[in-house]
């Protein structure tokens, strides 16, 4: 750990002597509490800076962190909870009750300590968009590793500044804490919603739909042109937003990663509009199985998934499977085509949502595009399509003409209906089978 860290927030600094003492203060808390090493401890909450000095106090006792997603149900929370065995469940009151700013304690503070590679840190629930989520339980050697070949790239200093734009429930979040706490750059907590009224920051991470509200006001383009390193990844991206963020000359970088492998995989610069531009980092290896599927292994791969009282990583020949599909050109570049599990077949003919998805977002004036299957007597299923707009709404006509141009007749979706607003403010990734559990009737 860089003894430079701190944590930034509106107007004040954490500076790396006084988050020493706030993070013994903290464990000195917790072991009241009664916790112990190797305890499970789920966190429901926001961020915030008290969370992020939880997450090393606990580290530092050599306890387990599992941050839950606060916008899950009652029911599901505790059914998560119950799955991987957490002693305690904090919440934002919890969280605040471990953590006291009082700098007047007289505790002996030392240096944070150097974590051993093979302690576990984390368990994170996978997104779930193709089910129940599964809980991924990681080293500190996970994270450590994905941090150093991710500086390969993206290079970070303890003069820059990250900000924490992404949630720490999902392992991007934990990402970037742990790059920050590496390379001793400083990591600065999101004021507000609007992310650009925070200043001075050199490194942000953010998802397709974050980057192209950005993108919408004038005044944000100027702020994202003053950023060192704009990392993009989490859903498909809409061709229009690379377009912009091309023609503004932003340094973007695309990545592909997922939480079995503590985030990044594969990243690249954006320089052109089309052709991949990924490839894979220091400490992982991809590969490309007979049927098309992306396999990875590394120092970044996952102890295993929790199931009941074992951790279990399901592997084939020293691979796991990801459960995307993709290909690796003769230069290394990986193009992720869709996911396994989310084919259907329409009359006879396979059908990948992906595809179909990445058509309708080329098309000017559609920001968010979700396709799903429907039941259909003659053909089993036939493609339906939710979509949002960025401005004012497109004809279903117009919008089937412009799909005419790519994709054939039975891959064009059969009817479209209106992103679900209750899904506007859905976290990294929204899940596919939301979508299925609120198929319209007719």
């Amino acid at each position: 750990m860089n003894e430079n860290f701190s944590i930034i927030w509106a107007t004040r600094q954490i500076k790396p002597k006084q988050l020493t003492l706030y993070v013994a203060s903290a464990v000195k808390q917790l072991k009241g509490m009664g916790i112990k090493p190797f305890d499970r401890i789920a966190i429901c909450d926001e961020n915030s800076v008290e969370y992020v000095i939880l997450l090393l106090a606990l580290w530092q006792m050599q306890a387990v962190a599992a941050p839950v997603n606060p916008r899950w149900p009652d029911r599901m929370i505790a059914s998560y909870v119950s799955k991987i065995n957490a002693r305690h469940l904090f919440r934002s009151v919890d969280v605040k009750r471990a953590v006291c700013f009082d700098a007047r304690q007289n505790i002996d503070a030392g240096p944070l300590e150097e974590l051993s590679l093979g302690q576990e840190v984390t368990i994170i629930a996978t997104s779930g968009s193709s089910g129940e989520p599964k809980a991924v339980v990681h080293i500190w050697g996970n994270h450590y590793f994905s941090a150093q070949g991710s500086k390969e790239v993206l290079a970070l200093t303890s003069s820059d500044r990250w900000l924490l734009s992404l949630p720490l429930y999902h392992v991007s979040g934990i990402a970037i804490l742990v790059r920050c706490l590496l390379s001793g750059a400083a990591l600065v907590m999101a004021a507000s919603e609007d992310l650009s009224a925070q200043k001075e920051i050199t490194h942000v991470s953010l998802v397709a739909t974050q980057l192209q509200r950005l993108l919408l006001q004038e005044k944000n383009h100027g702020w994202l042109r003053s950023l060192k390193f704009i990392l993009l990844g989490g859903s498909a991206i809409p061709r229009t937003v690379i377009e912009q963020s091309v023609k503004l000359g932003l340094n973007i970088y695309l990545s592909y990663g997922l939480t079995e492998m503590a985030s990044q995989v594969a990243t690249g610069r954006v320089i052109q509009v089309d052709g991949p531009c990924v490839k894979v980092l220091p400490y992982r290896k991809i590969g490309i199985s007979s049927d098309g599927e992306i396999l990875v292994k590394g120092e970044v791969l996952f102890k295993g998934y929790i199931n009941g009282s074992r951790v279990q990583l399901p592997l084939s020949e020293g691979w796991f499977a990801t459960g995307d599909m993709g290909q690796l050109d003769k230069e290394g570049f990986l193009t992720v085509t869709g996911r396994r599990d989310n084919m259907f077949v329409s009359g006879g003919e396979n059908i990948h949502p992906e595809e179909i998805e990445k058509a309708l977002l080329s098309i000017k004036g559609i920001a968010q595009a979700m396709v799903v299957p429907k039941e259909d007597k003659e053909f089993g299923q036939r493609p339906i399509a939710f979509i949002r707009f960025s401005a004012g709404a497109l004809s279903e006509d117009d919008i089937i003409r412009s799909l005419q141009t790519d994709l054939p007749r039975f891959k064009i979706p059969v009817a479209f209906y209106p992103w679900p607003e209750h899904f506007m403010s859905q976290g990294v990734k929204i899940s596919r089978q939301e979508f299925l559990r609120n198929m319209p009737s007719r």
